[in-house]
């Protein structure tokens, strides 16, 4: 059998595989839709209803991208929970693809396939993220790894084109403007072409400079409009950057290779904490093999270091429960591990291993070490539908004649795109629609101010409520608390006005 053909046959059990496990998780409680993934989906349906946005509302950056290619589908399927999350996974796959076409060019074929496959079946808490529906995150990914590429092209060749210098400039702004976050890895890679270029002001600095630029324009314009809150941190800062650097490293990195769960506990004991040290061990010694290939390597090394430190300057990247923020980092991590694993290959003198064994066994171990044992732990459970209690609740409001919702954020979302908008959702209760003086523009998870000023404006009868448990803040409800119905569904709890006028058909 070829090579060719067993790299083939290998791709495609990788790729089944990794559908397999995402579609796994999808039907466990770890495939529960939360507010920030309803938003996607709101967002794909109110650009089918003419609007158009630059970023989030809100929140004062991070593309809506993915609802603008989500959109299609809604309007010819409706809203459903499932192909929403797999929206991110198809960007995954795609990071995948040019994962393999970056790592061949350093480490061969069949260490490529491997780089590609621990990108496609992610480890612990990555891969849970890869069934999220959140704005910008898997396209993020992919755009990274894509101006990866294109970087690496304009400081390897002499001779380069100038399409290739208005990509990778292209892709350092657009991965700004999808997420600021991802300017952690975009402005590294392009220092090393600034320094190998730094005379060629034609050659480089226009054309790269002025394609970054042009791919921001509507983020320039839109922040001119609102006096630029893309300037503002999220929320104030209530740790030091050293503090949050620190954390990356103890929390949010064990966690993004499946060796912690979400509430910090080691998944192996003390052995995840040997594993975590010889990982990381692997990933240094790898950085430093990329940074002896000069400026090419150099475009892999920097990120993979760099990365960290410049992420600690963002207020909110202290959270690391989730490991989301690891995704920054995730693909540097890939190749200079792969290159590492490579490398030790190479110094025990297994030749005859260094073409496909060690790469198989590798692949194996990645499955059975980083990513099955936390699927086990997080996600052991198959249920009917993740979604049933929001479900529920949609349920209740419209077979009381609903229209209209208020409350906690992470609960009214889901509802509105559970409902297909049959229920149209405001955000009520603190810290709910407070404005911070942080960010003055906007009120707190106020995503859609049309349909907030909807909601609001409607009758106070016509407006049922809906808070997590422990939360019920009766503050908020428009008519004396004695005038609604307390009802606990789905999880949560349900004030419905007594004196509800139920529109007639």
């Amino acid at each position: 059998m070829t090579k060719s053909r067993l790299l083939t046959i290998a791709a495609v059990i990788v790729g089944v595989f990794g559908l397999l496990i995402r579609l796994h998780l999808l039907r466990t409680p770890a495939g529960m839709m939360n507010a920030d993934e309803a938003y996607t989906g709101l967002q794909s349906l109110a650009i089918l209803r003419g609007d158009l946005p630059t970023v989030i509302r809100g929140a004062g950056y991070t593309a809506v991208l993915d609802s603008y290619f989500f959109a299609p589908f809604v309007w010819i399927f409706g809203a459903h929970v499932v192909p929403l999350k797999l929206l991110s996974s198809l960007w995954w796959s795609g990071a995948a693809v040019l994962m393999y076409g970056l790592a061949k060019r350093f480490v061969g074929r069949s260490w490529g396939l491997l780089a590609a496959s621990m990108v496609w079946v992610a480890p612990g808490a990555l891969m849970l993220l890869s069934t999220r529906a959140y704005e910008a995150y898997g396209l993020g990914l992919l755009t990274s790894i894509f101006t990866a590429l294109a970087t690496i092209r304009v400081v390897t060749n002499q001779e380069f084109s100038r399409r290739w210098v208005m990509l990778a400039g292209a892709g350092a702004g657009l991965a700004f403007y999808l997420h600021p976050m991802f300017i952690a890895v975009a402005l590294p890679m392009v220092l090393v072409a600034c320094w190998v270029h730094r005379r060629d002001i034609r050659g480089w600095w226009i054309p790269a400079v002025g394609s970054a630029v042009f791919v921001n324009i509507p983020l320039l314009f839109w922040n001119v409009r609102h006096s630029w809150p893309s300037l503002s941190q999220p929320a104030p800062a209530t740790e030091s950057a050293i503090t949050r650097l620190g954390r990356f490293f103890s929390g949010l990195l064990p966690r993004a290779f499946g060796l912690r769960d979400p509430g910090g506990e080691w998944i192996w004991g003390s052995v995840s904490i040997v594993l975590y040290i010889v990982l990381l061990a692997l990933i240094v010694w790898g950085i430093f093999g990329l940074a002896r290939l000069g400026p090419r390597g150099l475009v892999l090394a920097l990120p993979t270091v760099l990365c960290w430190p410049i992420l600690s300057l963002f207020s909110n990247m202290g959270f690391v429960d989730d490991g989301r923020y690891a995704i920054v980092g995730f693909p540097f991590l890939i190749i200079a591990l792969v290159m590492g694993l490579r490398s030790l290959v190479i110094l025990v003198k297994w030749t005859q291993f260094t073409g496909y064994v060690a790469p198989a066994i590798a692949g194996v171990l990645w499955v059975a070490v980083f990513l099955i044992p936390w699927v086990k732990d997080y996600a052991p459970d198959v249920v009917d539908d993740p979604n049933a209690n929001v479900q529920a609740i949609v349920d209740v409001l419209v077979a009381e004649k609903y229209s209209y919702a208020a409350g906690n954020y992470w609960l009214t979302l889901p509802i509105e795109y559970q409902s297909d908008r049959q229920v149209v959702t405001a955000v009520a209760g603190h810290p709910w629609g407070v404005i911070f003086p942080w960010q003055p523009q906007f009120p707190w998870g106020v995503r859609f101010s049309d349909t907030q000023a909807e909601v609001m404006a409607a009758y106070p009868s016509d407006v049922a409520y809906v808070f997590l448990p422990g939360d019920e803040q009766v503050g908020a409800l428009r008519l004396p608390v004695e005038e609604y119905e307390r009802r606990e569904v789905g999880g949560a709890v349900l004030y419905l006005p007594l004196m509800h006028s139920e529109v007639p058909e």
